[in-house]
């Protein structure tokens, strides 16, 4: 049976790094208001980026033989959760909750709302769903799998 082994060290390193992310992104967010200037686009992007990137940072700092890996999955979480979040503002900012049909048959309405509204909608869904995904790929590399227990990775003279 195998045995898990939860690392708390890359836990912390990964998630904690990405809630730094999130509290970044929380505040660039707060220094804008609609209507965008050109200077408040630094700050939109730093939304959007800024917990995927730390998060990166967290995870190299844990585990750096998997860098390349955390460079994958930290885009990933980038560049999916914009889609994300996008349809989940289109679905929620006509009718104030989620509409499941409205997402598909008003999408003028909601461009024209979240337009007026400065998209807060998708600025604020976009760090929560970073950080959702942050806490599960924390979780999911902090648990180590092994086939063997500790006992019988003792060589077979050595006293427990």
């Amino acid at each position: 049976m195998p045995m898990a082994r939860f690392d708390v060290r890359t836990f912390l390193l990964i998630f904690g790094a990405a809630c730094v992310g999130a509290v970044w992104a929380t505040y660039q967010r707060s220094t804008t208001a609609p209507p965008y200037g050109e200077a408040q686009i630094p700050a939109l992007i730093w939304t959007v980026f800024a917990t995927p990137f730390a998060m990166f940072w967290g995870w190299f700092v844990a585990r750096r033989a998997e860098r390349w890996w955390a460079a994958f999955v930290c885009f990933c979480i980038y560049f999916l959760s914009a889609f994300v979040a996008a349809r989940y503002e289109t679905c929620v900012v006509v009718h104030g909750s989620f509409d499941l049909i409205s997402c598909f048959t008003d999408t003028a309405q909601a461009l024209a709302l979240a337009d007026a509204s400065g998209h807060r909608v998708y600025f604020e869904s976009i760090v929560v769903l970073q950080l959702i995904a942050a806490l599960v790929t924390a979780l999911q590399r902090s648990v180590k799998r092994r086939t063997m227990s500790d006992a019988s990775l003792r060589p077979a003279g050595e006293a427990t």
